[in-house]
C-alpha cells in the first residue's frame, strides 16, 4: 500500500511539474515561439523564410529605409498631422526584443483626416532608419493603429548630447529581462516627443515580423538628445535590435 501511495504521489508530482513548465514556457513565448531575432540563423536576412506568415518581409515596400535627401521631394500639398496625446499609466514591458511603454487611455493622432489610436512606443539601438547613410544611436517608434488595421508610426531619431529627462526618470525601471514594470502616476506622452512640425513621410511596413506593408511612416526631423551613459545603458538592455535599411524601390519620400 505504501509503495502504491509513493508511486501515485510521484506520478502526480511529475504531471504537476510538467504542466507548470508548459505554462511558464507559454507565458514567456515572445522570444522563443516567435522564432525571429537579430542575430544568427533567425536574423533579418532570414525572416521571410522562417514561416509563411512572414513572407511580407521580402516585399517591395519594406521598412526601415535610408532617408536620402537627393531622393526626398517637397510636395505641393502639405500632409496634415495632428497629435492628441495626453497621459497614460506607466507600464514598461521588456518583450524579449525591445523596451516598450504600453499605452492606455484615449491618446490618438490624425493624419490626413484619418484617426489612429496610440497603442505603444518602443525603442531600437541603433536607429533603424538612417539619414544620408548614417545611423543614430537610438530610435523611438510611436505605434498608432486605425480601425481598419492600418498604422501610422512616428519615428524619433535620438542623437548623443545632453541627458534626456524622460530617460533620467524611467531608465532605471526598464526590465533587464522579459517582464513588466508598473508604477503609480502617469506619463506625459508629449514630454517624450520633440517638435512634430517638420518630418519625412513615406509608405512602408512594420520593421519586425510579420513586416506587413500597412504603415504610414512619419520620421521627425528634429532630434532630441540622450547622454552617452543613457545610450550605453539602453544598448546593454536591447543590444543591436535594429533591422537593416531596405530598398526604397519606386516609393517617394516627401518632406514636410
Amino acid at each position: 500500500m505504501k509503495i502504491f501511495n509513493i508511486l501515485t504521489l510521484t506520478f502526480f508530482s511529475v504531471v504537476l511539474f510538467s504542466c507548470g513548465t508548459q505554462k511558464v514556457a507559454h507565458e514567456g513565448h515572445n522570444k522563443e515561439q516567435a522564432h525571429w531575432g537579430y542575430t544568427g540563423a533567425h536574423d533579418p536576412s532570414h525572416w521571410s523564410d522562417i514561416k509563411a506568415a512572414y513572407r511580407a518581409c521580402a516585399g517591395h515596400s519594406q521598412s526601415p529605409i535610408d532617408i536620402d535627401h537627393t531622393q526626398s521631394k517637397q510636395l505641393a500639398h502639405k500632409n496634415d498631422l495632428k497629435l492628441h496625446y495626453g497621459k497614460s499609466p506607466i507600464d514598461i514591458l521588456n518583450n524579449g526584443h525591445t523596451e516598450e511603454f504600453v499605452i492606455s487611455g484615449d491618446n490618438s493622432l490624425t493624419f490626413n483626416g484619418k484617426k489612429y489610436q496610440l497603442k505603444q512606443f518602443h525603442m531600437h539601438t541603433l536607429s533603424e532608419h538612417t539619414v544620408d547613410g548614417k545611423h543614430f544611436p537610438l530610435e523611438i517608434h510611436f505605434v498608432n493603429k486605425a480601425s481598419d488595421d492600418t498604422y501610422a508610426v512616428i519615428s524619433v531619431l535620438v542623437k548623443e548630447g545632453e541627458e534626456s529627462d524622460f530617460l533620467a526618470h524611467y531608465l532605471s525601471h526598464f526590465p533587464e529581462h522579459e517582464g513588466e514594470y508598473k508604477a503609480k502616476g502617469k506619463l506625459d506622452i508629449m514630454s517624450v516627443l520633440p517638435s512634430t512640425e517638420h518630418y519625412y513621410h513615406y509608405q512602408g511596413s512594420f520593421t519586425t515580423p510579420p513586416c506587413t506593408e500597412v504603415v504610414e511612416w512619419i520620421v521627425l526631423k528634429e532630434n532630441p538628445t540622450a547622454s552617452k551613459a543613457q545610450l550605453k545603458r539602453l544598448h546593454q538592455l536591447m543590444h543591436d535590435n535594429y533591422r537593416p535599411v531596405q530598398p526604397l524601390n519606386q516609393r517617394v519620400i516627401d518632406v514636410q
